[in-house]
């Protein structure tokens, strides 16, 4: 039988305690069948004839800014790398808050140099050694700053065996031993090395801070706005010499077979270069070039422009500023652009030559577009009609008010054009940035 717990020794609920005749019982002591037992954990205390248990906990410690932190690259987002925190440096922390589980690191915040997705200087389940920056509302972390934070361990993601570094050729700083797998990782001096990073390391001038891509780089790099994974080089799956995977091939529309990048095993695809246009930049005027035609009143914004906004950092007056010469645009346009209506309510029998006898009646016709449905070829119950003329168009809302036909009355209103198609130069894609946009119309 095991002896009762006498003063200074720790106990944990269900232990017996050694009582004197005269103790009377305080905090975390209890009596039962068996004797005087501990309720919670602690250590057991005897202090002016009262027997109790000095509770001992291992509180939640929060991080804090400036901590360093080591993590794991969790998920690859367009502008952002979440990082799930498994260690903070020079604490011993080993409880955290939810909220503190994760972090994100904005693709301008990994390495001073140009990025344009987070995915092109790291992948999933790289470690990653960062500094946290800001607490609220989100945990975010930096990693230019010092040249010990960046990558401190990465495995190949075509094999599994862990990364080494390279110089054999710019903008290419981590090799695998075992295959062909060659690519770029905003190393930290620690990469290789573990928690003691050497005071002479200088891994981190691999990275090339503040320099250019090379020319043959440019091809690899995943290009402003796409979704992280459309890259080479920011595939997870695969390196610059692997080839392109036959879905991936198909959603680019068409990638040149056979021609490969670097003649890596199976050959491999090489990525059309998209068509720019000139525009000038919605937000600040500046002359810029987009992957896409601008359409007067959308939002059309160059690089920096973009990302404040998607960042959250642009201020009232210049949404403001704006919002004025997208209308002014949008007023401009209408002359030459003509008018485009939604006509919902449509007759599932209906046809686009019995639409455009409705509608031609009221103005000079663009187009008539009978939305039907792939398979049965039947209409889905509503159409886009489009004016030459802005005039006609609005002209023909009003006197068509109240038509029907086979007995179903139409609705008929002007078709607007929907704010994420800016999206491409203005960030229209993210939820966020939806949201803001309705707040900017009011």
């Amino acid at each position: 039988m095991t002896s009762p717990a006498n003063v200074g020794s720790f106990v944990v609920p269900g232990t017996t305690l050694e009582r004197n005749e005269d103790d009377s019982l305080g905090r975390g002591v209890a009596e039962s069948k068996s004797g005087v037992v501990a309720t919670v954990v602690g250590t057991l205390n005897r202090e002016d004839g009262v027997l109790f248990v000095e509770q001992r906990t291992d509180p939640i410690r929060e991080i804090e800014v400036g901590d360093v932190v080591i993590g794991e690259v969790n998920r690859i987002n367009p502008k952002t790398a979440e990082i799930k925190i498994l260690h903070v440096e020079g604490k011993p922390v080993r409880t955290l808050p939810a909220t503190h589980l994760f972090a994100d690191i904005f693709v301008a915040k990994i390495v001073d140099k140009f990025m344009p997705s987070p995915g092109d200087a790291m992948k999933k389940r790289d470690l990653i050694r960062a500094k946290i920056e800001q607490l609220t509302p989100m945990l975010r972390a930096e990693c230019p700053s010092h040249d010990d934070l960046g990558i401190i361990r990465a495995i190949c993601p075509a094999c599994g065996e862990s990364l080494v570094t390279s110089s054999k050729q710019p903008d290419v700083n981590v090799a695998c031993e075992r295959c062909d797998y060659v690519g770029f990782r905003a190393l930290s001096n620690g990469f290789g090395h573990g928690y003691e990073i050497p005071t002479d390391s200088t891994i981190s001038k691999l990275n090339r801070d503040g320099e250019r891509w090379a020319d043959a780089s440019k091809a690899f790099i995943s290009k402003d706005g796409e979704r992280p994974y459309l890259s080479p080089l920011s595939d997870h799956r695969r390196g610059s010499v692997h080839s392109t995977p036959k879905d991936v091939a198909k959603f680019l529309g068409g990638l040149q077979q056979g021609g490969g990048r670097g003649g890596g095993r199976g050959g491999g695809g090489q990525r059309p270069r998209r068509e720019m246009h000139a525009a000038k930049c919605t937000m600040c005027g500046t002359d810029s070039k987009l992957p896409f035609q601008p359409t007067p009143g959308i939002p059309a914004r160059c690089s920096p422009c973009k990302e404040k906004v998607d960042n959250g950092d642009a201020s009232k007056e210049e949404l403001s500023a704006e919002r004025e010469v997208l209308n002014k645009a949008r007023e401009a346009a209408k002359a030459t652009m003509g008018m485009k209506l939604f006509v919902g309510g449509v007759p599932y029998s209906a046809t686009e030559e019995q639409l455009t006898e409705i509608f031609a009646a009221h103005g000079e016709l663009k187009e008539v577009h009978l939305v039907t449905d792939k398979e049965t070829g039947n209409s889905k119950g509503f159409a886009f009609v489009t004016y030459k003329s802005h005039k006609e168009g609005a002209a023909a809302i009003e006197a068509l008010k109240g038509t029907q036909m086979d007995g179903r009355r139409l609705n008929i209103q002007e078709s607007k054009p929907k704010e994420g198609r800016g999206g491409r130069g203005g960030g229209g894609r993210r939820q966020k940035d939806r949201g803001r946009g309705r707040r900017d119309r009011r």
